[in-house]
């Protein structure tokens, strides 16, 4: 029962209701207890209402997924089953050298259940009919035996809701079977009769021992009773009921039709219970439905192409392979911690062709091979990309609650060690080396791209798409601009350029040019690409899949640092936010500048009042960052050649 409960202090009223046990799993709670969120009586009742509309059809889809899911598992009990049958007959027969395949022992069986199931059957019927079945039993065990060592009351009435309630079909089935089953050619076609009927009055347990036969066969444990014993039992009996046999006549039908034909004008048929099933023209709840509503709902295209909207579709893909094509209303939270375990399995950075295959393929392969397996920050991007789209589904009333809200992915969270700082060592390594003092060593990108990084703390990325026009004069110091686009821009040829992200709010900042930078000629690079009218600072990169202008030269970046012997796991050209952090802390900077520079989040809500530091103040303390190991004479000498030969190709 839901109710309606007063909070004693603030007065709003709350929605109550006991979980169904049954939902228990599903819903991972005992009770649904929402605020309301007033505290007027009669407003409560209309939003206790919804609410509670909101809750049943939330049971409802429960409902609808446990049908068609028991559906499914009793498939595949069947034929899992009837196969077993089938070749423990055949290996029954081989003992006596006869020699059968699948299909002749698919026949075997069914003959065998049929002829025990019409014992059944036509023994309770007594009289004369149970005599012939015990009759026609006893003679296959045993031919010489005598008919009148049997005897048997008179005929017993039919049991409401028998399948077989009429004298007159008895007397006709009977009839059908001793014509028939006594000719080789055309055995098994009136016990089917016996099937057809139970099936027609969903007689499921007059089929008991042979469902349950079934089923210990294919390894399940049934219990006798329950809507799964039910289902295993009418495919049973269907399975009987249609068996073509193999010895049959290919005409076999011209004969087996008029006695089907008479035999279904006394078939009592009993009402099938309204299925639990969705209405066919009930909305989609897939995951996939929810991932195209998260998409319209941030207005994505089909086929645009952004990192965040790709790795929830790859979420998506994986979860309904690993877990199946549940509706979001029947997700459990245990489904989320079986996908979260079964993606620690999955292969990481795999070759096209095995990315191409199924989520339970991959983890064969990568079983197989000893393939390195998913990180646990990457597994927390898949477990996150399903938590929040439960959350849009809960914002738009699909389900109640989130299932996955409180599941975590053990060391998933960044802590900021996953990089470690340069040493002085590293540091004098990669400023003193011919990468940084030789003209010709590499690309002026990549010397830009370096020399800015130590000093500034910013992501390189953030860097890398610059525009020439964002190096600017702010009360006498020169700054970068970090910013973001709120709309696609054109560049000065007209084509679209890609839409620019930033990762925090706070890495849109104004960040002073370090003194160092502008002796090396920055300025009059800018100066020169602005001349050109280039869009981009640095207009040579080519951007990625997401439009990413900084993958390609990260790459290259850190194949020259592991050619100058730095090969630790944990150091990569990231590591300069690290040193330019630790450089400010050992000149005794304030944390809070630092962090402005770099674009973290301030420690608390004081710091963020009054948008920062001043950028005099801020001047001041970046200029102070000097890395002792490096010798930056000839780092800027290198600097200022390359930018007069810029000019001299520049004209």
């Amino acid at each position: 029962m839901a109710g309606l409960y007063r909070h004693p202090k603030s007065k709003m009223w709350w929605f109550r209701m006991v979980v169904p046990e049954r939902y228990r799993l599903a819903a991972n709670k005992r009770e649904w207890k929402y605020s309301l969120a007033t505290t007027d009586e009669n407003e409560a009742r209309l939003r206790h209402a919804e609410k509670l509309a909101e809750i049943r059809r939330y049971m409802a889809g429960l409902d609808a997924f446990a049908a068609a899911s028991i559906g499914e598992q009793a498939d595949q009990i069947v034929a899992k089953g009837m196969v077993a049958l089938a070749r423990a007959n055949i290996a029954h027969q081989a003992s006596f050298d006869l020699h059968f395949d699948v299909a002749r022992g698919v026949d075997n069986v069914s003959y065998g259940m049929l002829k025990f199931l019409s014992l059944r059957v036509r023994q309770g019927w007594g009289g004369k009919h149970a005599a012939a079945a015990e009759r026609q039993c006893r003679i296959m065990r045993d031919t010489d035996l005598e008919d009148d060592r049997l005897e048997f009351v008179t005929d017993l009435p039919p049991r409401l809701g028998s399948a077989f309630s009429a004298l007159d079909h008895r007397k006709l089935t009977s009839a059908q079977i001793e014509a028939f089953e006594e000719q080789p050619s055309y055995q098994g076609a009136a016990f089917r009769e016996i099937a057809r009927g139970l099936l027609a009055a969903r007689d499921w347990k007059a089929a008991a021992f042979e469902t349950l036969l079934v089923a210990n066969a294919a390894g399940e444990a049934l219990p006798s009773h329950g809507v799964l014993f039910e289902a295993v039992a009418e495919r049973v009996l269907r399975r009987l009921a249609e068996h073509r046999f193999s010895h049959w006549p290919e005409d076999a039908e011209l004969v087996l039709n008029p006695m089907t034909a008479a035999m279904a004008a006394h078939l009592v048929e009993q009402d099938v219970p309204a299925p639990q099933l969705a209405v066919p023209d009930a909305p989609d709840r897939s995951l996939g439905a929810l991932y195209k509503l998260w998409r319209d709902a941030r207005r994505l295209g089909d086929g645009e192409a952004r990192k965040s909207a790709d790795e929830w579709l790859l979420a998506v893909r994986r979860f309904e392979e690993l877990i199946g094509p549940k509706p979001v209303t029947a997700i459990t939270s245990g489904d989320i911690r079986t996908f979260r375990d079964q993606c620690f399995n999955l292969p990481a950075r795999v070759e096209k062709s095995i990315k191409k295959l199924s989520a339970r393929e991959q983890i064969a392969i990568a079983a197989a091979k000893k393939l390195p397996t998913l990180s646990a920050p990457s597994v927390g991007k898949q477990v996150a990309a399903i938590k929040a789209l439960l959350a849009v589904a809960k914002e738009y009333e699909w389900v109640p609650v989130n299932v996955a809200q409180g599941i975590k992915v053990d060391g998933a969270r960044h802590t900021g060690t996953e990089r470690d700082h340069f040493n002085d060592e590293e540091m004098a390594l990669i400023y003193n080396s011919r990468l940084m003092t030789d003209p010709d060593a590499c690309s002026d990108t990549m010397f830009w791209i370096l020399f800015l990084a130590p000093f500034h703390g910013s992501r390189p990325g953030e860097h890398c798409q610059l525009k020439p026009s964002e190096i600017v004069q702010d009360d006498g110091d020169w700054i970068m601009r970090f910013r973001a686009d709120r709309r696609p821009q054109r560049g000065v040829d007209g084509e679209t350029m890609p839409v620019r992200h930033l990762k925090t709010l706070q890495s849109q900042r104004d960040v002073p040019l370090h003194w160092i930078v502008l002796e090396g000629g920055f300025l009059d690079f800018v100066a020169a690409q602005q001349a050109r009218r280039s869009p981009w600072l640095f207009d040579d990169l080519k951007p990625a899949k997401y439009g990413d202008r900084y993958t390609y030269l990260s790459q290259a970046i850190n194949r020259e640092l592991r050619r100058l012997g730095i090969t630790q796991t944990d150091k990569a050209f990231y590591s300069t936010r690290h040193s330019m952090k630790r450089e400010g802390r050992r000149r005794r900077i304030p944390e809070m500048n630092l962090a402005q520079a770099a674009g973290h989040a301030t420690r608390n809500t004081g710091e963020a009042y009054g948008q920062g530091v001043p950028l005099d103040i801020l001047k001041q303390d970046m200029d102070r960052l000097e890395f002792r190991s490096v010798h930056w004479d000839a780092v800027v000498h290198c600097a200022r050649a390359r930018v007069a030969r810029w000019r001299e190709r520049m004209g």
